[in-house]
């Protein structure tokens, strides 16, 4: 957008040292005032003028709030020297017909102006705006500063509400819809309980409403990462308290994207609050492509769908798989082409898409991650084939534990009371734990959470995030190395224990670790993971893995299996050895070095 006359201004503000919050709405409000009148050749009259133009409006109004800008915006005397000097470009500036989206459209997703939140490019919020699908005759209303674009595309053909929440955007949208004559209402009222509050510090009010009765179509971007600051919901995440506060006022669709993070997180009250809404509503979830929020490309979300008309189960759809990706501005224009293969929440593939019945979402404990349920072609014909043949739950024959974990010393001494040695994914390498390289230090007042998250011989550690599905067991002739060194292996905050506990079912926990480590349970675990940035297994997601119940004979074979497998490791760790030792003789040999000179 570096050709629209916002931006122009802009640059020249940030040069001649406006604040970076400020840019946008002085850029925006000094160019809708001179658009309306250019004949004033002074800022501070051409100010006055707009501001009793805009005069006589309820409070709530943005362009009320716009008004009492304009009749007194705060600036310092630097300010407003500044702004005489972007007047002054503006009339002296053969600008043309004023394209007021692309004018939007830099004040809102320029990378300079993330303090209005994560809105949707236009061409996303296009797209978007074709699968909501919302009817021209039906009444529609944007929440949140985040939705301003997806607003701004609505009003185009029909009458739409944004609720801002945030004042200098509520006044920017509202002079841009005024100045491009846009059916676009903007009204700067919190949509979750009509106050002024601003959006970083939302309390739970039960006895204030939102600022509209009922509306045929909500369509909501909440806050990403805010949490209710105070009341009886005090700690909830914001974009899952607005779903089930927002979502009775509307009586036909109310559509929200979220963070992949609401949709699975363990929480009892999230979980119940999933509960609820699939019990109360027909349920459509959407995952979205990576790259929707540039440059916050690493953030996964979601559009969930809620339609006053319960069903039973959900439904969820597949819409983030990609045929082609990119990375930076590149993946915009992919993402706008794939997401028009959706007619409304329906994709035309019909494999991206199934239902899912009440009692399935039940046992995944009300997740609604729609890659927990739509699997591969791979992973469901090794499902099909295990739903053939007697199996365990995961938690029937080990214990699954993932404690708290000990907090270590900043600037520990040369003797700290305790060390020990964490182990990260990464120090699990085929189906093995091998020895940590991380050292940490702890206080004695940690030796109990210490030794919760100690790890002994035979367990099985599996990574619970990032890198989810790494699993390996814990060697007897590492732990005992530890044990002699009085320095124990812990697991990192990424891991989770697997212990296995005597069973009819799987004689070992050697046994169990060759089942675990077979490649498509890994694959099984990640479509079971999620998360806004960083991909997390739920604990309750790896109890509930069913694995096959081996036979008597199969675990024979397995025990022979393996102690061959540990004569090859052995057999080729020894060759390594050998080969180090014979590389590191030629060196000698032909630098003529001593043998004590050891290479780095």
């Amino acid at each position: 957008m570096s050709g629209t006359i916002v931006d122009q201004i802009s640059r020249m503000f940030f040069m001649r040292g406006f604040a970076s919050p400020d840019v946008a709405l002085a850029s925006s409000s000094l160019l809708v005032a001179w658009h309306e009148d250019r004949i004033e050749e002074r800022v501070e009259p051409l100010f006055r003028r707009m501001a009793d133009r805009l005069a006589a409006r309820s409070d709530h109004d943005a362009l009320s709030a716009a008004a009492e800008w304009f009749e007194d915006p705060g600036l310092s005397a630097a300010h407003w020297d500044v702004l005489a000097q972007g007047l002054q470009f503006l009339r002296s500036a053969n600008h043309g017909p004023i394209d007021w989206t692309a004018e939007l459209a830099a004040c809102l997703t320029n990378d300079r102006q993330m303090q209005f939140g994560f809105n949707l490019s236009l061409p996303l919020a296009r797209a978007i705006t074709r699968i909501v699908d919302v009817p021209i005759s039906d009444s529609c209303a944007c929440l949140f500063p985040s939705s301003s674009t997806l607003a701004w595309v609505l009003s185009g053909d029909r009458e739409v509400t944004l609720y801002a929440g945030d004042r200098d955007i509520g006044i920017i949208v509202a002079l841009m819809a005024r100045a491009a004559c846009r059916t676009l209402k903007v009204d700067r009222r919190n949509p979750i309980d009509s106050t002024y509050q601003p959006m970083y510090s939302i309390a739970d009010m039960p006895d204030r409403s939102p600022p509209f009765g009922r509306i045929d179509h909500i369509i909501s971007m909440p806050p990403i990462g805010l949490r209710i600051s105070d009341g009886p919901a005090k700690g909830m995440p914001v974009e899952a308290y607005q779903a089930e506060r927002l979502a009775p006022h509307a009586a036909k669709s109310f559509s929200t994207i979220v963070t992949d993070g609401m949709l699975f997180r363990e929480s009892k009250q999230e979980v119940d609050l999933r509960r609820g809404l699939t019990e109360r509503y027909a349920t459509t979830v959407l995952s979205l492509p990576s790259g929707m929020f540039w440059p916050a490309s690493n953030v996964s979300t979601s559009m969930l769908r809620l339609e006053p008309s319960p069903a039973s189960g959900i439904r969820v759809v597949d819409g983030r798989s990609m045929e082609k990706t990119s990375s930076g501005r590149a993946q915009e224009n992919l993402i706008v082409r794939h997401l028009e293969q959706f007619q409304g929440v329906h994709p035309r593939d019909e494999s991206r898409t199934e239902v899912i019945s009440a009692g399935e979402l039940a046992l995944a404990n009300y997740s609604l991650l729609p890659e927990r349920y739509l699997r591969s072609d791979h992973l469901a014909q090794v499902e099909s084939v295990l739903r053939e043949q007697p199996q365990v739950c995961l938690s029937d024959i080990a214990e699954i534990e993932r404690s708290k974990a000990p907090i270590p010393l900043r600037d520990p001494d040369e003797a700290p009371p305790i060390t020990a040695l964490e182990i990260a994914p990464s120090d699990i390498v085929d189906g093995l734990v091998c020895k940590p390289k991380r050292q940490q230090a702890f206080g004695i007042d940690q030796k109990a959470s210490v030794e919760r998250v100690t790890v002994a011989a035979g367990d099985i550690l599996a990574s619970i995030k990032g890198n989810v599905g790494i699993i390996g067991i814990v060697d007897v002739n590492g732990w005992l190395d530890a044990m002699l060194a009085e320095e124990p292996w812990i697991i990192s905050q990424s891991l989770a224990i697997i212990r296995w506990k005597p069973n009819p079912h799987v004689p070992s926990a050697e046994i169990l670790n060759a089942l675990l480590t077979a490649p498509w349970v890994r694959e099984k675990l990640e479509s079971m993971s999620g998360g806004a940035t960083v991909r997390t297994l739920p604990i309750s997601a790896l109890r509930s893995l069913m694995i096959p119940i081996p036979s008597a004979e199969d675990c024979e074979f397995a025990a022979s299996e393996l102690r061959l497998a540990d004569e090859m490791r052995t057999d080729i760790e020894r060759r390594i050895n050998n080969l180090s030792q014979a590389r590191r003789a030629l060196w000698h040999k032909l630098w003529h070095l001593p043998p004590e000179i050891e290479e780095e």
